[in-house]
This record gives structure tokens, C-alpha cells and sequence, in this order.
């Protein structure tokens, strides 16, 4: 294999240097600062209100940690709050009729708003998710994200709607990846560097370190290999010292087509709970939610 490498060494080269450029610009990203929080009326420092009580201390505590990591990067409050309660007379009790899909927004943009969460002021840039256990008596579980300021101006109703797919992907199975995968699908939606629905949790930059040490070194064990020369020809082996072609043909025979249907199914693992704007005590909100 060595002979070949001297014709691919350049390949190899610009790989590397694209690999390391990469590398660089993700780790800028990653180190990127939106500034200092501004909002000092902010009645609790608190992001992770596992009321529900779906999560362990050790979880609930990265959480806190990869929130407050996400938050300086955004520029935005990220608060998640985990409930296992009906909210049915919460909600009439502020709204009068207010539609089941609707009782975790009412509380979602009470919970904002009453406790100052904005990352520039009292009900500005930020946003919460919302996670009811309890099985209302309509037989759903309801989730709401509550998006204000800046990520309400972000978010449109199909990016809510992804991000909240994004956690029903893994909620009732692993709720603390789930949760994750909320704060990072936001960080990603923010910042505009891509999706990371997987959550690599920062193994990407490890990664293409690995990548590229690895390639840089099979470059330089290759780098003065020589092209082998031939100890044999083609006809080496031949009778006679010469090649003898024998004639093949494929002849078509015969030809039989078979057609079958392929059933579809459209169905997901949870369902949403429309979408828009609202306005509470506290400010301008935007929202939608999911239920399972």
C-alpha cells in the first residue's frame, strides 16, 4: 500500500488542515460569550425546578452546570421545571375556559413572569419548558415551551415544534437526556451553529483532535515511501509466456418484473398542541406545546 501513498499525500494534507480549521472554529464557538446578564431583579438564581421529581440530585445538578454554560453562550435564561400535578383549576382560575393543551402554558407564563426570568430584564430574553407527568382527565401528559424577548423573535412554530420533538424523542425513557437535549437544541438554534440532537456533550472537539492527529501521523509515516517496483508481469504465469482471453457473453433469456405495496404509517409518538403568541401580566410570550 505504501507505493500509492506518494500519489495521495496532498489529499491527506488539505484533509487535515480542513479537519484542523473546523476544529478551530468550533472551539471559538464553544467559548463564545454573550456578556454580562443584566437582569438583577431576577428573584432566584435557580434554573432546574424538578417539582415532578423525575430527576436524580447528580442529574439536576449538570443540568445546572450545562445551563449556565448555554445561557452565557445565548445570551438567555434556560429554566426547566418538571411537574406530577393536575393544573386544570391553576389555569381557570387565571383564564376562565382555557382548553387542556392550554393549562402548562398558563402555568409556564406565570412561572416566567413571577419570578423576573430574563436574561436583559424582568420578562425579557429566555426561555422555559414546562413537563407535566400528570395525566389530565382528557387521558394526555402536557409539555409547553415558553419562549420571551429574543427567543420569542427567534422561534417560529416549526422550530418549536422540532425542539419539542426533540424531547419527546427520549422523555419517557430518559428524561434527564431528554432535558439535556432541550438545552443544547436551543443553544444550537440560538447560536446557528446546527443541530445536535444526540448531544455529543462536547466529544465533537475531541473528536476531530483524534481525527486529525491520527491522519497527520499516517502522513508522515508515508510521507517518503517509495512506488514499488514489479517482480512479476501479467503473463508470468501464463503457458507459453502469453495471455489467452476466453471469450464470455451474457445473453438476455428471459425477463419478469413483480410489483408489491408497501404499506406507510403516519403515526408519531406524540402530539401537538398548536402554537402563537400571548400576552400575560408580565410580557409578550411565545409558545407551543406537545402532549403524549
Amino acid at each position: 500500500m505504501k507505493q500509492y501513498m506518494r500519489y495521495f499525500k496532498w489529499y491527506f494534507i488539505c484533509t487535515g488542515l480542513l479537519a484542523a480549521v473546523y476544529a478551530g472554529i468550533l472551539l471559538l464557538h464553544g467559548m463564545a460569550d454573550a456578556g454580562e446578564r443584566t437582569n438583577g431583579k431576577c428573584l432566584t438564581d435557580e434554573r432546574v425546578f424538578d417539582y415532578g421529581e423525575v430527576l436524580s440530585a447528580k442529574e439536576e445538578e449538570r443540568l445546572r452546570e450545562l445551563i449556565a454554560k448555554r445561557e452565557r453562550q445565548t445570551g438567555c435564561d434556560i429554566v426547566l421545571v418538571t411537574l406530577n400535578e393536575s393544573l386544570e383549576e391553576y389555569a381557570k382560575g387565571r383564564e376562565g375556559y382555557v382548553p387542556y393543551e392550554e393549562f402548562v402554558r398558563v402555568y409556564a407564563e406565570e412561572f416566567y413572569d413571577g419570578n423576573g426570568f430574563g436574561y436583559d430584564r424582568p420578562a425579557g430574553d429566555g426561555v422555559l419548558l414546562v413537563d407535566n407527568w400528570f395525566r389530565e382527565s382528557d387521558g394526555n401528559v402536557y409539555t409547553w415551551l415558553c419562549a420571551a424577548g429574543k427567543a420569542d423573535e427567534k422561534y417560529d412554530l416549526a422550530m418549536m415544534n422540532h425542539l419539542l420533538d426533540v424531547v419527546y424523542r427520549y422523555v419517557e425513557r430518559r428524561p434527564y437526556k431528554a432535558y439535556r437535549a432541550y438545552i443544547n437544541e436551543f443553544y444550537h438554534d440560538m447560536t446557528g451553529s446546527g443541530r445536535n440532537t444526540f448531544d455529543f456533550a462536547g466529544m465533537d472537539i475531541i473528536l476531530f483532535a483524534v481525527a486529525l492527529a491520527a491522519m497527520l501521523l499516517f502522513t508522515a509515516v508515508h510521507w517518503n515511501s517509495k512506488k514499488g517496483k514489479k517482480t512479476v508481469t501479467a503473463a508470468a504465469y501464463v503457458n507459453g509466456g502469453r495471455p489467452h482471453m476466453n471469450k464470455k457473453e451474457d445473453v438476455l433469456v428471459n425477463k419478469v418484473v413483480t410489483k408489491r405495496k408497501i404499506q406507510t404509517s403516519s403515526g408519531s409518538g406524540g402530539g401537538r398542541s398548536g402554537g402563537g403568541s400571548s400576552h400575560s401580566h408580565g410580557g409578550h410570550h411565545g409558545g407551543a406545546g406537545h402532549h403524549r
